[in-house]
C-alpha cells in the first residue's frame, strides 16, 4: 500500500503530540511545535483548514522548497501556491472538500511540487485533522509527506477526473440513492441512456458495486463541474489575507 508508510509516520506524530500537550489551537503556532515536527524526516506542512491555508512547514518541507522560514506569512501564500504544478491543482479542490465533509480518514494524493532546483518532483502525502475548535469543528491538519521515484497506478481521484459533467452528476444521483428511471426523468433523458452512462461510470472507476461507488462519493464530490460550492470554497484562500 503506497500511503501505509505515511500514515503510520502521521499516527506516531499525533501520539508524540498529544504526549507534548501541544494538541490545543493555542499550541500550534509555536517554536515547541515546529521543533517537534522537525524531528521528522518526513516533508511535513501544517494547515489552517478553518482558513484554508498552509500556516507552516518543517525543516525538511522548507528545505525541499527552498525556503527561508518555517512559518508561513503574507506573499509566502502565494510563493506556496506556485509551487503546485497546474495538473495537481485539483488537489487543493478535494482537499477543501474533504475537510470541509470532516473525514475522520486520511486524505492521500499525488502531487507535483516545485523542487528549490526548479524542477517539478513527483510527492505523495497523506493528511489528516488533528485538532478541532471548542465547537468541534476541523481546525489543523498536517500533512505527512514524501518524494516518489514514480508516479503509481491511476488514483480514483484521476479516475474520477476523467468522467465527463453528466456521468459526474448521474454517479452523484446514484450515490444519492435516486433509481434510473428517476434520474431520466430529472434530467429529460432515456432510461437506456442512463442504464449507458451507468456502465460507463463504473468501467472508467473501474469498479463493480453500487456500494464502492458510494464509498468513493464519501470522500470526493463527483460534482466539481456542476457544483460552485467548492469553487467558491477555493476562492476563499486569499493570499493577501494576513490572518
Amino acid at each position: 500500500m503506497r500511503f501505509k508508510e505515511l500514515e503510520d509516520a502521521l499516527e506516531q506524530l499525533v501520539l508524540q503530540i498529544k504526549s507534548a500537550n501541544l494538541s490545543n489551537t493555542s499550541s500550534v503556532r509555536t517554536e515547541e511545535f515546529m521543533d517537534l515536527i522537525n524531528s521528522s524526516p518526513y516533508l511535513i506542512t501544517i494547515h489552517d483548514v478553518e482558513f484554508y491555508r498552509p500556516i507552516g512547514i518543517n525543516d525538511a518541507m522548507r528545505l525541499f522548497y527552498g525556503f527561508q522560514k518555517n512559518w508561513l506569512t503574507g506573499m509566502d501564500y502565494l510563493y506556496y501556491l506556485q509551487t503546485i504544478h497546474t495538473s495537481t491543482y485539483h488537489s487543493l479542490l478535494n482537499s477543501l472538500t474533504f475537510f470541509r465533509k470532516d473525514k475522520p480518514s486520511y486524505l492521500n494524493l499525488d502531487y507535483k511540487l516545485l523542487h528549490h532546483s526548479k524542477e517539478f518532483k513527483l510527492v505523495i502525502g497523506t493528511s489528516k485533522t488533528i485538532i478541532r475548535t471548542e465547537n468541534g469543528k476541523p481546525k489543523f491538519a498536517i500533512t505527512v509527506a514524501k518524494e516518489s521515484s514514480e508516479k503509481g497506478s491511476t488514483s480514483k481521484l484521476d479516475l474520477i477526473n476523467q468522467l465527463t459533467s453528466r456521468e459526474k452528476e448521474i454517479a452523484q444521483l446514484l450515490i444519492d440513492g435516486v433509481s434510473k428511471k428517476e434520474i431520466a426523468g430529472r434530467l429529460f433523458i432515456s432510461t437506456s441512456t442512463v442504464q449507458t452512462h451507468s456502465k460507463t461510470i463504473y468501467k472508467k472507476l473501474k469498479i463493480n458495486k453500487i456500494s464502492e461507488l458510494i464509498s468513493l462519493g464519501d470522500t470526493f464530490s463527483f460534482q466539481l463541474m456542476n457544483n460552485n460550492q467548492e469553487e467558491s470554497d477555493l476562492h476563499k484562500f486569499d493570499p493577501f489575507d494576513f490572518r
